[in-house]
């Protein structure tokens, strides 16, 4: 792998994580999934990030998918395909488990294991030229329930997500803002301006409290039976507990910008 197909750039308190293969559309390769889990490690455990955005390098794509100039080699048998969904799992369920806010900023292509990484971020933001679709259908694969489709019908409902499956068709940017697979559409020369502020807005929220939130909105869609009870009380009385809110309940009184340091 190319030292440069995977970045990550800290402009605290926000993280870009890149894939950066636009020869390639941004093609995710076996060794790029491999090595996603420590870029995010290291934007989770530093303080000073409280904000990671996902984006593609170049101007045409997001993430076209997978690398599938490289299934001759890296899917071929049992073994390597064991080895193949072992890297891709892991990678997702990192961007996942990841308590930061996750933000993709999506332009162009968006396709296949594209869609797997958007869909792992808690918020999408996306260009008017970006473009959905997962294939699978088309290349005769199907997605894990537990690294896919289960969080694709959280996101988009079941009769969405049962179309974009069965039809391995596109869908253009406004159509995936109507079926709630994005948040927000604007024009591409405004999607990296807006999303720097909208991310760094919300970095200036209290991080416990936005991560505590990101896990409850997470456990909602699990049955009441499900849920993680201990987590969900112990991070609720994290926050009632922290600094930040006593200085969340002054800077109110005071009428002047809360200066949270999640603690």
């Amino acid at each position: 792998m190319s030292d440069h197909a995977l970045l990550l750039h800290k402009e605290p308190p926000l993280a870009w994580l890149v894939f950066n293969r636009p020869e390639r559309r941004n093609a995710v390769s076996l060794e790029m999934w491999q090595a996603l889990p420590d870029l995010v490690a290291d934007a989770a455990a530093d303080p000073a990030v409280r904000v990671l955005i996902l984006r593609g390098g170049g101007e045409e794509s997001f993430i076209s998918g997978a690398d599938i100039s490289q299934f001759g080699k890296v899917r071929s048998s049992k073994e390597t395909m064991s080895v193949y969904n072992r890297a891709t799992g892991a990678a997702l369920r990192c961007l996942e488990q990841l308590e930061k806010p996750l933000v993709g900023m999506i332009h162009g292509f968006c396709r296949g294991g594209g869609c797997s990484v958007a869909l792992m971020c808690d918020l999408r933001l996306c260009a008017d030229d970006a473009s959905f679709g997962i294939p699978a259908a088309r290349l005769g694969i199907a997605y894990a329930i537990e690294t896919g489709v289960e969080r694709l019908v959280q996101v988009v409902g079941v009769a969405n997500a049962a179309e974009i499956l069965m039809t391995a068709r596109t869908y253009g940017a406004e159509e995936a803002q109507r079926m709630g697979l994005v948040n927000r559409v604007m024009p591409k020369a405004e999607l990296e301006s807006f999303t720097r502020d909208y991310a760094t807005k919300m970095a200036d929220n209290a991080p416990l409290s936005v991560a505590a939130h990101k896990f409850f909105v997470r456990e909602s869609t699990k049955a009441a039976a499900l849920r993680d009870a201990d987590k969900i009380r112990a991070l609720s009385t994290a926050c009632s507990e922290s600094q930040d809110y006593r200085e969340g309940v002054r800077a109110f009184m005071e009428k002047r910008r809360p200066q949270f340091q999640g603690k």
